[in-house]
């Protein structure tokens, strides 16, 4: 969700000179390269500072990464974040989708949204420094400003204050318990229901990613009008699960197909099943 070194995330702003960038992608940065190697980039940022490095992605947007932070050092290494969502969400776009990325971190998956032409983005940030990371994301591809909407807000099952949880690395942070995360911080934010958020907003959303820690029912238990809106046809979500890849929250395929989807496994490229999978919820028979 949010990054633990949002302040100094936020600070990484300053573009290497695009030789540098290619220089440091060929030499660190390249598919099954041992972390350590990835690593070595001490001389460079000794002589220069510590700049974001930017790397054209597979699906064809430019994307700023902080090479310290994890997700984002895997995606200059592979230049493509969960590949198995990436694909589902690509073929799944069409031109007049509104998509709402919940739990954004720097902006991967509406990247990819605004990339495919969808009329707008809406993601989800509650943790202010990675929000400005995200804008700077959109300035870097040249997209208007009113193609993508920046939310500085958790979701939860009420309106209020909550306290964000940091974690030692990108995609760790979040609210409540969570087994996979190393707390190194806390700041108080402010949370809203998704059903609220709509209301008030006027905007609704047809496709969603929801990638939350952990707090994936608190989420959707705040959203039961949106999801009962039939224009919401998809939602590709991440959750804890056993083993065979099941849902260990059955709450949570409960009020989705309450809701009138049916949810599915999206299995990974290698087929190995890890303690979190990623789920798509499809509405009726789509």
């Amino acid at each position: 969700m949010s990054n633990s070194t949002g302040q100094a995330n936020a600070e990484v702003s300053v573009y290497y000179p695009r030789w540098v960038e290619i220089l440091i992608c060929k030499l660190w940065f390249r598919p099954r390269m041992p972390v350590g190697k990835v690593r070595r980039l001490g001389l460079i940022e000794r002589l220069m500072g510590r700049r974001r490095i930017r790397v054209l992605t597979r699906p064809g947007f430019l994307f700023a990464c902080d090479q310290t932070d994890w997700l984002q050092r895997n995606l200059l290494c592979n230049r493509i974040h969960e590949e198995e969502v990436t694909d589902r969400l690509t073929t799944a776009f069409r031109s007049n989708d509104i998509f709402f990325d919940v739990g954004a971190n720097a902006g991967y998956f509406s990247c990819l949204a605004l990339h495919a032409g969808v009329a707008g983005v809406t993601a989800f940030e509650p943790d202010p420094d990675t929000c400005a990371v995200m804008d700077g994301q959109r300035q870097l591809n040249g997209w208007d400003a009113t193609a993508l909407s920046v939310v500085p807000l958790g979701l939860s099952d009420e309106n209020g204050r909550q306290q964000l949880i940091r974690g030692s690395d990108s995609g760790e942070s979040g609210f409540g318990d969570w087994p996979h995360r190393q707390p190194v911080g806390r700041i108080e934010v402010e949370v809203i229901t998704l059903d609220e958020y709509c209301r008030q907003a006027g905007r609704y959303p047809t496709v969603m990613k929801i990638d939350v820690e952990g707090w994936e029912y608190p989420v959707f238990r705040g959203a039961t009008t949106v999801l009962k809106n039939p224009a919401l046809r998809l939602i590709v979500f991440e959750a804890l699960c056993d083993a065979k890849g099941v849902i260990t929250d059955s709450r949570l395929p409960a009020l989705l197909e309450g809701a009138g989807f049916r949810v599915v496994h999206l299995p990974r490229p290698s087929g190995n099943i890890k303690p979190t999978e990623n789920y798509v919820a499809l509405r009726g028979m789509d």
